[in-house]
């Protein structure tokens, strides 16, 4: 019986490690979440193929969001807190009609407002409404 119970530890303590250590490389191998232009590829569990020069945005280093959407440019504000926690604020765009992604474009920039939370993970940021994946992007 302890022999049972000494290899249940050890198995354990050996998928412990196998975590952490994928972790370490989960987040060594991360695209920072400031600086990096990150193009939209999944939105409310809808894949997407855009244009790489749409539907991006880059959180700055000085808490500004620019970006464009379908034609749009995009401008905002941003607030980054503990446990990944973040605020998109409000969003504002240039007013030009977008022949093609319109109503994507108009969910898009709605979408960024609920925004709670976000993740990391490799070259993929992963925005979260109160728990529930809304958006994926791709680093570019």
């Amino acid at each position: 019986m302890k022999i049972k119970s000494i290899i249940m530890a050890l198995l354990c303590i050996t998928l412990l490690a196998g975590c952490c250590s994928a972790c370490r490389q989960r987040q060594k191998n991360a695209k920072p979440l400031k600086g990096t232009e990150w193009h939209l590829v999944q939105i409310d569990g809808k894949s997407l193929t855009l244009p790489l020069n749409s539907f991006n945005i880059t959180l700055g280093q000085d808490g500004n969001l620019s970006g464009v959407g379908a034609c749009n440019r995009l401008l905002g504000t941003y607030t980054v807190a503990e446990n990944y926690a973040i605020n998109l604020g409000q969003v504002g765009t240039t007013m030009m009609i977008c022949p093609e992604n319109e109503e994507l474009e108009r969910e898009f920039t709605q979408l960024l407002g609920t925004i709670t939370h976000y993740d990391i993970d490799g070259d993929k940021l992963i925005l979260l409404s109160e728990g529930v994946i809304r958006a994926i992007f791709k680093a570019l």
